[in-house]
């Protein structure tokens, strides 16, 4: 352990390659399965794990709870919890979930800059995790291993900063992959300009970072403490303007999920330009291109979804992926890929 910390405080920041693709060369679509839900009333399902017997999903607007557990042979509600409150044990939003190797399950909140775990059996709180105070709200994690997170450093100065069980900075990872021909600023309003969803096999040691604006994939490997390859596509680097510290968006909605199989990586891609959001042009919610690539960021094929998913999971022994349709007062699709 000692000798992994050490790494990983010793790490630098290393200039990152770039790689472009354009077309791609396999595009096949695809028609979802609808999945009946027991009925529990969700404003904006978002992230789907599945882990054993149950299926989480978690509601970003969650009006009573942020985060129900489903049987995954009926899909009847086990289990509603993460009260949305104000109080000590309550939770005032919540980015995303995670499932460790030992069942443990875990929520960042952003808004207390908490990571929540709970036990197996979901009956209380195990603990909650404060972040350290140097971290600029949080919006994802996931996890390292069984005593580090990784999460985006959104101050600016790095790209992501890996962090212990209690919260603190263990080390500082990499800078922002802007183009050699842009000045490198750091900043928040870059760092809210290149925010991503990440995602981290703990197998092969990769960690996937998918820009929600632009079309940048980032892909690191923590193991061997490399940059695998930074994938772009033709919409390129996040657009924004700088009003006062804060990024303001001029280009296109991008990735909006991410996830490290064991052999291919699978990002889902809106593609809509902001112009047209905000001329009320396109109020669908979510992307309906989900893309796969080899674990070396080389693209594989892109699949057209019939619908427009927010959130996703992929069963590589089952090769499909169930997904999150907020558009939809059934939400729960399954794709066979």
């Amino acid at each position: 352990m000692f000798f992994v910390l050490l790494v990983l405080l010793t790490a630098s920041c290393r200039e990152p390659m770039f790689n472009e693709f354009g077309l791609w060369q396999k595009v096949e679509p695809l028609v979802g399965k609808i999945l009946p839900l027991d009925s529990v009333y969700m404003r904006y399902p978002f992230r789907i794990l599945s882990s054993g017997s149950g299926v989480y999903i978690l509601d970003l607007h969650g009006p009573d709870f942020y985060c129900h557990l489903f049987n995954s042979q009926n899909l009847h509600v086990q289990q509603s919890f993460a009260p949305r409150g104000n109080g000590p044990e309550d939770f005032l939003s919540a980015e995303n979930i995670r499932i460790d190797a030992n069942g443990n399950f875990y929520l960042l909140d952003a808004n207390r800059s908490e990571i929540s775990v709970w036990s197996q059996n979901r009956s209380d709180t195990l603990t909650r995790i404060k972040l350290a105070k140097e971290l600029v709200r949080t919006l994802d994690f996931d996890i390292v291993n069984d005593s580090t997170f990784v999460v985006p450093d959104y101050t600016g100065n790095h790209r992501f900063v890996i962090i212990d069980h209690k919260g603190h900075i263990v080390s500082k990872q990499y800078i922002i992959p802007i183009r050699e021909d842009k000045k490198q600023i750091a900043n928040i309003a870059l760092a809210q300009a290149w925010r991503s969803f990440i995602d981290y096999n703990p197998e092969n040691g990769i960690l996937a970072m998918a820009t929600q604006l632009g079309e940048v994939l980032e892909l690191y490997d923590l193991k061997a403490d490399t940059i695998v390859n930074i994938v772009y596509g033709k919409n390129g680097e996040p657009e924004y303007i700088d009003k006062g510290g804060y990024a303001v968006p001029n280009g296109i909605m991008g990735y909006s999920d991410v996830y490290v199989g064991a052999k291919n990586i699978y990002a889902l891609f809106w593609g809509r330009s902001f112009k047209e959001i905000r001329n009320g042009h396109d109020t669908t919610e979510g992307g309906n291109k989900l893309r796969v690539f080899d674990l070396k960021g080389n693209p594989v094929c892109e699949y057209v979804l019939d619908k427009f998913i927010t959130g996703f999971t992929v069963d590589e022994t089952q090769n499909k992926i169930m997904a999150l349709d907020i558009n939809s007062n059934q939400p729960l699709v399954e794709y066979q890929l």
